[in-house]
């Protein structure tokens, strides 16, 4: 029987995770729907766990026993729902799980090993929402992440929900002429702002519809619309507060700094240098944003290394070496 380590990132869209030997060689991987506790039924989560981990088990084949699960996943609030998804994981997965050691954590956690591994530095994930996280000498501390309701400047609902509000000033004489009303018209197939509103708020899933619009707020801030710039020179501005003020409270002005997500990898080009001159305007210093280094899911298999678990002695080398992000 070959023990292995299994991390999984659950995230908005999907789910994924990483089958991972004791010496830290990347063995399979599998993925499923999402996984987010926040937005979607309990167990509708625990299925999609349940899926990609069995997915990525059976590639690697029989005689295999999961010595280590750690779970880190978006919309994870600490020890809520822990009981259900610990319980259906054993139901779904019990063959393989025998006196398995199960981590469940927030998917900011994994997102900074992705980027740090062990090591010290400050994270932010600019997907569909937005979260910073920090770790310096031991002390953490987190800003944002608090949901695209009232918070999540920098994420794709956040920007989306912006331009929209552009189209629809535009429309009615608030503002002026801006691109955002053609791309807007275009990409929800409206033919009248009335229409696109409509489709908007009959959406059946209002939030990724609203977030998909963020992709024409770049490509008009790119061709030079001046309210999609001033969007998106508002949005840089609060990403780079909320880094600085995670800087901050941790007491340690040098820092490393790493973006990801979705609307960041997308946009990197444009938004990479905005970002970096904001932050280093607030922090007095020239900064340079780094990347992620691993696949998050197995980012997650690093996290139970803080709680004692040790594994191969070149573990983290090999996961670099194997799980290492493609540029």
């Amino acid at each position: 029987m070959v023990e292995v380590v299994v991390g999984v990132d659950g995230g908005a869209t999907k789910t994924e995770a990483a089958v991972i030997s004791y010496s830290g060689e990347l063995m399979a991987i599998g993925q499923a729907g999402p996984s987010n506790p926040a937005a979607l039924p309990i167990n509708e989560v625990c299925g999609n766990l349940t899926t990609s981990i069995l997915n990525a088990i059976t590639k690697v084949g029989s005689g295999v026993n999961v010595a280590v699960l750690s779970i880190s996943m978006a919309g994870y609030i600490g020890g809520a729902w822990n009981s259900e998804i610990r319980g259906c994981l054993l139901r779904g997965l019990g063959d393989y799980l025998r006196g398995a050691r199960i981590y469940l954590t927030e998917d900011i956690e994994a997102a900074h090993a992705s980027a740090f591994l062990t090591g010290d530095g400050v994270v932010g994930i600019l997907g569909t929402g937005s979260n910073f996280y920090g770790k310096y000498m031991g002390r953490r501390a987190r800003v944002g992440g608090w949901g695209h309701l009232i918070d999540d400047e920098g994420g794709a609902y956040h920007i989306g929900a912006m331009g929209l509000s552009a189209v629809v000033r535009s429309y009615d004489g608030r503002l002026g002429e801006t691109g955002l009303v053609k791309c807007a018209l275009q990409q929800y197939s409206a033919s009248t702002v009335e229409e696109l509103v409509t489709r908007i708020y009959t959406a059946k899933d209002v939030k990724g519809s609203i977030a998909s619009f963020a992709r024409c707020v770049f490509e008009a801030a790119r061709n030079g619309d001046r309210e999609a710039l001033a969007i998106l020179r508002g949005e840089t501005e609060e990403v780079a507060l909320a880094l600085a003020t995670v800087i901050r409270r941790l007491n340690a002005p040098e820092l490393p700094v790493a973006l990801m997500g979705g609307t960041y990898t997308a946009n990197r080009d444009l938004w990479k240098p905005m970002i970096e001159g904001e932050l280093g305007r607030l922090m007095g210093r020239v900064v340079s944003i780094g990347e992620q280094l691993i696949r998050q899911s197995c980012a997650a298999s690093i996290i139970p290394l803080n709680a004692g678990e040790r594994f191969g002695e070149n573990y983290l080398t090999r996961l670099v070496e194997t799980c290492r992000v493609q540029a």
